[in-house]
This record gives structure tokens, sequence and C-alpha cells, in this order.
């Protein structure tokens, strides 16, 4: 294992050639022997530094090997990478990363195997100044005596400051069993027990904020509804909720015809597959994709991305919004992180593809009535890269605690060449990428088709007004300015070729964008 620390020119060589092609600010990054295989997860550092943990693989047909994990560490005020250190045949390569809530510096947590073929876990400390680790600190905290398979399920941090680890051993007969403990940071072994067969395959584990020492793991049950087992601190199920599917199924008069509109949540069964669920005081968050059909569409189905909050006493639905920055029958979506700020705010990123194959990524920002605060695209297949669904985004923090923004981390696949890499995206708390002049590599608006034939629609974040919308052709030449309905512009006119189009937002604001006229 060694650190290597990428090179800084290198790195602003890389985005300046990024910004003059796509004008967005992003730092991307490739493991110089194997492709990236996975984002596990990132923490903010209390210097503000970035830690990310990629997966990187030996990639062979439809075979990946994990051979090691790779920490970047980088920097939201410079965008650039300042330190890496890379960790060869971890086993399990799965690590929880977080602040060291007991002090300074964070932690790193694994489940693996111990020297007597045993499970144990590994809490680490590594200081905020680099990624050294000195092995002689950890702590490590035999499990019990059977072997770990190589992985761990899942590993959350309570509020007493409690690990929680759900992992699983091999019996001698290559069946296996599945595990839940409660360990306290200082190494102390405070519960264990074997979980029910009913309860191996939950993946995702959450802590109710209204319910102290209360958990949830969840899936997808087989009538395609939302189960949540409820647990109290012994690790036993003491309740059941259900979150319906459907979200609306009314037959409506349309005209003196009577149209049917279906529209359900399509759930997952893990964070990794697109749902995700978090307590809020006494309700319930959860957001995944969702598909409506019905005659409005064409009788096609339309699909997109919801988020809908419940009582948890009652399961009643008590607010939703619903996100289809792409419209149209084949436009997909995928929550990709969905987390809640101290004061109910939440904050959400999820992909689309829309009807012309070209993947989105979006950032946005809800009130606790689930009203739209602001919302950022952040990414598009059309600029070289599309954004994976391994992503991993969590709030942006202040010196002082108090949320400013939010950070995203994932990997992308280049379209222009082989193999993937790593990006990170820093989103201000007002909506905007501050790192670079002019502001303009997150836009606050959505626009389609492109290519397209005969008017661009745009859509715009709440949270601004634009105040004109130029044309100009690759001479540089003003074809076109609009200063009224700047949600649709009229293309009829132009020439077939590629254009860039400039918009300007009331605060002076201004963003440019590739068109394509055919």
């Amino acid at each position: 294992m060694r650190k290597h620390i990428f090179s800084w020119l290198l790195v602003l060589a890389t985005i300046y050639a990024q910004a003059q092609e796509v004008s967005m600010g992003f730092i991307p990054s490739y493991h110089p022997s194997y492709p990236v295989f996975n984002i596990v997860n990132a923490v903010q550092q209390h210097n503000g530094d970035i830690v990310s943990n990629i997966l990187v693989a030996n990639v062979e047909g439809n075979n990946a090997v994990v051979v090691g994990n790779n920490f970047y560490k980088a920097s939201p005020v410079a965008l650039q990478y300042t330190d890496s250190l890379f960790i060869a045949n971890s086993n399990p390569p799965f690590y929880m990363l977080a602040r060291n809530p007991l002090g300074d510096g964070n932690l790193r947590v694994n489940v693996e195997s111990d020297a007597n073929n045993g499970t144990a876990v590994r809490i680490s400390h590594f200081p905020d100044y680099d990624l050294n680790i000195n092995p002689a600190e950890d702590v490590v905290v035999q499990l019990c005596d059977t072997f770990a398979l190589g992985y761990s399920n899942s590993i959350l941090m309570d509020r007493r400051n409690d690990l929680i680890l759900k992992y699983y051993t091999e019996n001698l007969d290559s069946s296996y069993t599945c595990h839940i403990s409660r360990v306290g940071l200082d190494g102390t072994l405070k519960h264990s027990t074997v979980l029910p067969q009913t309860q191996n395959f939950l993946t995702t584990m959450g802590e109710f904020d209204s319910q102290p020492s209360s958990y949830f793991q969840w899936t997808s049950n087989e009538d395609g509804n939302l189960m949540l087992y409820v647990i109290d601190s012994l690790f036993n199920v003491t309740n059941y909720l259900v979150v319906n599917r459907i979200l609306e199924d009314n037959i409506y008069e349309f005209d003196s015809t009577y149209i049917q509109v279906r529209e359900e949540f399509w759930f997952g069964n893990s964070n990794s597959s697109g749902t995700f669920v978090i307590s809020d005081e006494g309700d319930l968050l959860v957001a995944a994709p969702y598909t409506r059909d019905s005659a409005f569409v064409n009788d096609n189905r339309e699909t997109g991305l919801a988020v809908a909050r419940y009582d948890l006493r009652t399961m009643q639905q008590k607010a939703l919004i619903h996100f289809n920055d792409q419209p149209g029958p084949s436009t997909e979506a995928r929550c990709l992180g969905f987390q809640k700020a101290s004061n109910g705010d939440i904050y959400i990123v999820f992909r689309e593809t829309t009807p012309y194959n070209k993947p989105t990524m979006t950032a946005a920002k809800l009130d606790r009535n689930l009203n739209l605060i602001w919302r950022r695209y952040c990414y598009e297949q059309s600029y070289g890269y599309d954004p994976s669904t391994s992503v991993y985004s969590s709030i942006l923090n202040d010196d002082d605690g108090s949320e400013i923004g939010m950070f995203i981390v994932g990997y992308a696949i280049n379209l222009n060449q082989a193999g993937v890499g790593i990006f990170h995206f820093f989103v201000s708390d007002d909506g905007y990428d501050e790192i670079h002049e002019g502001e303009t590599f997150i836009r606050p608006y959505a626009y389609y088709p492109n290519p397209v034939q005969d008017a661009l629609q745009l859509q715009y974040s709440p949270d601004v007004q634009p105040a004109c919308i130029e044309l100009f052709d690759l001479q540089g030449r003003l074809v076109s300015k609009q200063s009224q309905g700047l949600e649709n512009i009229e293309l009829q006119s132009l020439a077939p070729g590629q254009y860039v189009m400039k918009v300007t937002m009331e605060d002076g604001k201004t963003f440019t964008d590739k068109v394509v006229k055919q």
C-alpha cells in the first residue's frame, strides 16, 4: 500500500479542457491500472476536504475481481485532488467512513476475517491532514468465531455513536448465517444476534429519529409494496410497516370521456437499486422511481422520480412531489442520493434518461413540505460522460457544522475512450457551484429536445428568473435573441447546424450550452 499525490498541474489542465468543451465544474480521475468498480461511500473531514472510497477491479470479460480500495482526498475550495491512498487486496473491500464523533479526525470501519478464521470489526483512525493510517492504533473486536464471507451488508453509526453491523458468515455446509451486532467505538461488543431467515435479504438499515434505539430495515415485497421491519435495540422485530406502491388510481371525466389514471412507485430492494427511505420526526420520507399510465400522455407510460412523506402511525401520505425534467414516455429515473438536513430540508440527487437516451444528473433541495427550493442540472451524457448508477451524495457542512450545500461523488463511463472514472461536484446551498468564476458549471434549468427541429423547451428552477436567451453560430455571430416567453424558443428559421445558447438570468449570471438544430 502506498499513497500517491496527483499532479496539480495535470488536474488543472484536465479541468480547463473540460471547461472549454462543456462548461461545468467537476474533477475527473482514473486509476492508472484498473477501472473504477464502485463508489462505496465518502466523508467530509473536519477541515472541509472530501475523502471518497473507490473500489477498483480487474475486469476480464463479464467478471470483475476487486483488487483494492483507493481513497481519494479532494478539496472543494481548490477543486483538485490533494492526496490518495491505495490499499491492495483488502478483504472485504467495503468500508464505512465517518467523522470521529468523539474527537478530531475520521473513522474507517470494516468487518473482516481475523487471524483465527473468525469474524472481527476493525475501527481505524486517520487524521484530517493526510490519509495515513497507523494499524497499531486500530481497535479490533472479535464478533464471532465463524468465517466472514467477505463483505458486510450494512454498517450504521447511530445517535449513541454505536456501530450497528450487519454481516454474513459461512457455515461448514457452505450455507451462510446473517448476524447483526452493536459495537462501541471504544471496542466494546454490546450485543450480537443471528437474524432469522426472513430478514437475511434486507440490505439497508436506518434509525428512527423519533424512536430512540429503534431501527428499520426494508425491502420490496412480492406485491411490489415497500416493507419496513421495525427493530428494537436488541434487534428483535417489533412491527411491520407497509408503504403502498400505488400513488394514485382514479377515474376522471374528461370531455365526456372517462379516463383512468394509475400512478405507482417502482420500489427496489436497497439504495443501490434506486429506493431511499429516511425517518423524519414521526414521518417517513420515501424516494423512488414512479410510473404513470393515462391517456394524458397518449396512452404511454410516463416515468420519473417521486418523493413522498408518510405519517408513521397511519402510513397515510402527507405530501408528494414528482420530478420529470425530461418529459416523454421513454424517460427513466433513478434516485442516487437522499438526505435530510438538520432543519428538515431535503437534498436529493437523481439520474434520468431522456427520450433521446441522454442521461442527466440533477441535484435539488426541498423544504419539509416537499416544496422545491432549487434544482440544478449537473451532468449530461452529451458532455462525453455517462453518470452511472453508483453515486454517493451528502450534505456539505461549514466549520461550525451548519449545512451549506452538498457534495456528489460518483463514477462515470467515458464515452470517448475505454474505462470509467470518478467525479466530484460541490454545490452550494443557494444552488450554484461557487468554485469557478461565472458560476456556469451547474445549470438552473433543463432544456430539451437536443437535437431540436422546431422549438426548444426550457424548464427553470423556482429560485431563478431568466432575462434573455441568445443563440450564436460557431463563428460567434448572434443569430437570435429572445427576452419574453423564455420557456419556448422557436428555431424554425435557423439553418441546420450547431449553435451556442447563452441564457442570462435576472441576477446577471450567464450559462452557455450547445444546441444542435436538425
